[in-house]
């Protein structure tokens, strides 16, 4: 009962804030997440020691000047993704054509026409909240798979209902590797963030800004089992809810040799590939979780 009534009051809330937002002009839109960015990078001390801490790791040339600039732009754009996710469900499809473009397109029909399904290889990138709007320029679901939240089933199908309206078809998830199979056999078009920290149980440890972190072993074990074409997509920020879709070419997953060595591989030129893009724009990466072990624990 408890959690049925925060659940209706938060949602009251976002409501709310979304109607405030809506009638706003875009700078006053984006100054208030600009305003939200700095606020929490000043109140989150830990999280801002933390993505200092990370960026300082990635960069090392980097004076401490330089990197607390990254880190408060970091948030700055937190805070406009944040926004700018609350605004795009009331921004009319005819209006995507002009904020939004979509860059290498030929790459995903050519991975669309295997009939293999495809794995659309996310990350912490840019705003990745949005990613929805790219089932509109493909003209074809995007399927993500989510946890539901515990405990709270109002707020669930709300938040989900927010991501489906972005363009996005949420699956409910329970086995994560059983499951992205299952959809891929179907031909779907399955997202993946490729970038989130491993348990240590569950990780082959693959090369990351020249450490060794953590790194999903999942993405290629079923991108080899399914010969699924694996592509990243990213944002990149040209403004205020105004992108490129950059499609990049498949990443070519390994499937002759020692498995243990062929998962390392694999999923070091998944790393890699997001190393490219973080250095281009660190600032568009999400600096505020710890992607590293601490040294004390870091594998060689």
């Amino acid at each position: 009962m408890i959690s049925a009534s925060i659940d209706f009051l938060l949602i009251f809330i976002i409501k709310s804030f979304q109607q405030f937002l809506r009638v706003l002009p875009e700078g006053i839109q984006r100054g208030i997440g600009l305003f939200f960015g700095r606020a929490t990078f000043l109140l989150l001390g830990k999280r801002r020691c933390i993505a200092i801490s990370n960026i300082k790791r990635a960069f090392n040339d980097l004076d401490s000047r330089e990197v607390r600039g990254i880190a408060k732009r970091c948030f700055e754009n937190l805070g406009v993704n944040f926004i700018e996710s609350m605004v795009l469900p009331f921004i009319p499809k005819d209006e995507l054509l002009r904020r939004f473009t979509i860059v290498n397109r030929h790459f995903f029909d050519a991975a669309a026409a295997l009939n293999k399904g495809i794995m659309v290889l996310v990350f912490h990138y840019a705003n990745w909240e949005i990613m929805g709007v790219t089932s509109f320029f493909l003209e074809n679901e995007v399927v993500v798979l989510a946890r539901p939240l515990k405990g709270h089933e109002r707020l669930n199908r709300f938040l989900i209902s927010l991501r489906e309206q972005a363009g996005l078809t949420i699956i409910p998830n329970a086995n994560t590797g059983k499951d992205v199979s299952r959809y891929l056999r179907e031909n779907k078009i399955v997202a993946i963030l490729g970038d989130q920290r491993e348990k240590r149980s569950k990780a082959v440890y693959a090369e990351f800004f020249g450490e060794k972190v953590p790194t999903s072993r999942g993405i290629t074990t079923i991108a080899m089992k399914t010969r699924a074409p694996v592509i990243p997509f990213y944002f990149r920020r040209e403004g205020f809810l105004r992108y490129t879709i950059m499609v990049s070419q498949p990443l070519e997953m390994e499937r002759k040799g020692n498995i243990e060595e062929l998962i390392c591989r694999n999923a070091t030129k998944i790393n890699a590939f997001l190393e490219s893009i973080i250095r281009e724009k660190p600032d568009e990466w999400f600096w505020v979780h710890r992607r590293w072990e601490r040294k004390s624990k870091n594998i060689g």
